[in-house]
């Protein structure tokens, strides 16, 4: 008699752990989409007033344009504000099907959305160290970036939907990812949406002196209502009534952060990134590469717009 009220003690328990597991690993809503953020040129600044994209997975959409799918390259190789900070100085809008690059004191240049393809104009440029082919965009606009940016052997590059994108988990990266073997990009380091919280940069801001804006972490996606940094938890993203995403890796972060997207001049005192290494470091990242915010690949493509609802599933 002891022996089968104990199997059956046991069989509830078992029964009632598994039931928690499973309530836990159900949609939780943590918050609402507060700001959307498109980069068309890589490292430039990003389309102003955004209120609805479509998430594809390749990156954020809108009208045909997407997230960091022109990169300006130097002898082949990309260049981002790491190497020319006053890329953040040029400004980016949709004018009819063209992209329109600004910059001060010079005229703007005008890119088709969708431009020509033809053996003659794709080449192959080098993104973290692997080759990758893109569509060259003419002298007209390398003659442009040269002297927005003054410097010499300058050339702007597109990834075109129909060009061939470059597989995420060739990219050398010395912890381990969750980044699956089918997940590509076009001109984005490493995965195709950036998402991050209000409250993490709310908290990051109140330990500085003079705060920071967002666009020195240049997120795609910013969440407002959920607790400080309670994305690092998150597997599996699900916004408004079909786009999802999932947790790939942390976002480290590096001297870029420190790079003033109005004037794209360094800080002097190197912050923010001299706060957050006090903060923000953790393993296995080292005590030298402080992290903000998740990279995550898309699982489900959809429209989102702000406002829209966010349910996570957590790892």
């Amino acid at each position: 008699m002891d022996v089968l009220i104990a199997l059956g003690v046991g069989a509830t328990f078992k029964a009632s752990a598994l039931t928690w597991i499973a309530s836990a690993r159900q949609k939780q809503y943590v918050g609402k989409i507060s700001r959307i953020n498109v980069f068309p040129l890589k490292s430039a600044r990003e389309l102003q007033n955004v209120t609805h994209v479509k998430l594809t997975k390749h990156g954020l959409m809108i009208q045909g344009l997407s997230d960091r799918h022109w990169v300006v390259t130097k002898n082949g190789q990309r260049q981002n504000l790491g190497f020319i900070p006053q890329l953040t100085l040029i400004r980016t809008s949709i004018e009819g099907d063209n992209l329109r690059l600004d910059a001060p004191n010079v005229e703007p240049l005008l890119l088709p959305i969708t431009p020509e393809i033809n053996e003659e104009n794709i080449v192959t440029v080098f993104v973290k160290e692997l080759p990758q082919s893109a569509i060259d965009c003419g002298d007209k606009a390398a003659a442009w970036l040269s002297k927005v940016l003054g410097k010499d052997n300058l050339r702007l590059h597109h990834s075109a939907p129909t060009v061939e994108k470059r597989l995420s988990h060739k990219v050398s990266k010395d912890w381990p990812t969750l980044i699956q073997q089918h997940d590509e990009v076009a001109f984005q380091d490493f995965v195709t949406c950036m998402i991050m919280s209000e409250s993490s940069m709310d908290t990051l801001n109140k330990r500085l002196e003079k705060p920071v804006s967002p666009l020195q972490f240049r997120p795609n996606l910013m969440i407002e209502g959920s607790q400080p940094f309670d994305e690092e938890s998150w597997q599996n993203v699900y916004i408004g009534d079909k786009a999802a995403t999932r947790f790939v890796d942390k976002c480290t972060r590096c001297q870029i952060v420190t790079i003033n997207p109005d004037t794209g001049s360094r800080d002097k005192e190197n912050q923010p990134l001299t706060e957050m290494k006090k903060f923000r470091c953790m393993e296995p990242y080292g005590s030298f590469k402080p992290v903000m915010g998740i990279h995550t690949a898309v699982e489900a493509e959809g429209e989102i717009k702000i406002g829209d609802p966010v349910y996570v599933i957590r790892k």
